[in-house]
């Protein structure tokens, strides 16, 4: 689905020094995948978002987006209807003073027949839980529905991925979850490929591959149990490994013998028990 080599993103900062958001990142994401890219304030992981859907082109290096170059600028527009973005903030992202019609705006724009956009708005809505708020004022909804509107929005366009920049970065626990559930769930049912941005390892323990970014580089990736279960290097990087990973790293260090794996409450308190 994307292709990303040896990727670099310079730009200047205010004292005109240049600054290597990215330096050297490659890599593969599969259509169809649930990929979760980790990394500290600065690491260059909202840079590297940005790449995928040609809202930044490399400085160099290149990026392949389903078979189309993001430097190529007439593909800009099929490259942006192939993959959605959704960010943090979803106050930013919605326009209308209902929630239908804010969904059918991106339709719209794009020039989707009238008796189409319909169809697909209920269609939309429905794959994210929020087709009983169809006719409310999105102002009057919570964090996660408001998030939850506005990848709607993304999904009515029909895109093969969607790109979420740390999407639950203003939500609460409960707004978090709604978002996760509700991104895992098009992954799974949609088959759609998902890239998701997050500094929450909670979160990221829902992906079916993680990648860690600092300073501008990919340091490693894997399955969430491979990545989560090197404690010590994502605490070095400034990471929090999830709190059940870093309590059974602390119990072998006191001579409990526990499988190095652990990563969740469940399998934690399984091990003990036994």
């Amino acid at each position: 689905m994307i292709t990303i080599e040896n990727l670099k993103h310079y730009y200047k900062d205010i004292d005109g020094n240049e600054v290597r958001a990215l330096d050297g990142v490659s890599l593969d994401i599969e259509a169809g995948e649930f990929v979760a890219i980790i990394g500290a304030n600065g690491s260059g992981k909202s840079t590297l978002a940005r790449h995928l859907n040609g809202l930044l082109v490399p400085t160099e290096g290149r990026v392949v987006v389903d078979g189309m170059d993001t430097l190529d600028e007439a593909k800009t527009w099929d490259i942006r209807q192939a993959v959605g973005m959704v960010f943090q903030n979803p106050d930013n992202q919605i326009v209308a003073a209902i929630v239908e019609e804010d969904v059918a705006f991106g339709l719209e724009n794009i020039g989707v027949p009238g008796p189409e956009i319909r169809p697909r708005v209920e269609k939309a809505l429905a794959a994210v839980g929020m087709s009983e708020y169809a006719k409310h004022a999105p102002h009057l909804l919570s964090g996660g529905q408001k998030q939850r509107v506005a990848i709607a929005g993304i999904l009515g366009l029909e895109p093969k991925c969607i790109v979420l920049d740390e999407p639950t970065a203003m939500l609460d626990p409960q707004g978090r979850q709604e978002i996760v559930s509700t991104v895992k769930k098009l992954n799974q049912e949609k088959k759609i490929t998902i890239v998701y941005i997050t500094h929450y390892m909670e979160e990221a323990l829902e992906a079916s591959r993680v990648v860690v970014m600092a300073q501008g580089k990919m340091q490693f990736m894997g399955t969430p149990k491979e990545v989560f279960s090197r404690v010590e290097e994502l605490e070095a990087l400034g990471l929090e490994a999830p709190l059940a990973a870093k309590v059974a790293s602390e119990l072998r260090k006191c001579g409990a013998k526990l499988p190095k794996d652990i990563i969740t409450e469940e399998e934690l308190a399984q091990a003990l028990c036994q």
